[in-house]
């Protein structure tokens, strides 16, 4: 079972990450070797975020705007990982995850800081595809499509069939829910 929101984003180094709510550990997962991209509504925030950086050599490693995950101004499918610790308001909540779907890469991994029962566990679970839920946390990975490169040939086995826990007669929409760990 994953413990953590960080234990199940997994190894970082070297992944691009985008972080939602920036705070010191936008510089913590600069120094464990990831490219940070990160935003917060307090241009504030932003500023102070990126002062500590400086002082500590990692200003080329941390990418941060003032700005709410309603209109994100990144590509689509630039983010190996995405962690949110700063939840939108519900009335935009729907269209800030939607945003981060479009920003996050198929195959990859979010997890966000949401206490148990808040609506964002099903609007998440919905964008994303498969979930695990933690205490005060969900962790979601971007569903891969059917004919991406996960399926080895015309009988549709999986190349990697115990990592993506898929039946061998699966079809259909990537969605389901996972409790522990795969």
């Amino acid at each position: 079972m994953y413990t953590t929101p960080l234990h199940f984003l997994g190894p970082i180094g070297g992944k691009r990450i985008l972080v939602c709510g920036v705070g010191a550990e936008a510089v913590g997962f600069a120094m464990a070797g990831a490219e940070v991209y990160g935003f917060d509504a307090s241009a504030g925030q932003v500023q102070a975020v990126k002062d500590l950086a400086r002082r500590l050599g990692l200003r080329d490693r941390i990418h941060l705007q003032p700005m709410t995950a309603e209109q994100l101004a990144y590509p689509d499918d630039f983010f190996d990982l995405v962690f949110g610790k700063t939840i939108a308001k519900d009335s935009e909540l729907e269209i800030g995850i939607r945003e981060l779907a479009r920003v996050m890469k198929r195959g990859g991994r979010a997890a966000f800081i949401v206490r148990s029962g808040h609506l964002a566990e099903d609007l998440v679970r919905g964008a994303f595809g498969v979930s695990v839920v933690g205490e005060c946390w969900i962790g979601v990975e971007k569903a891969v499509p059917i004919d991406e490169s996960h399926w080895s040939d015309s009988n549709r086995r999986p190349l990697d069939y115990e990592s993506r826990a898929l039946p061998l007669s699966y079809s259909g929409d990537i969605r389901y829910e996972v409790r522990g760990e795969r």
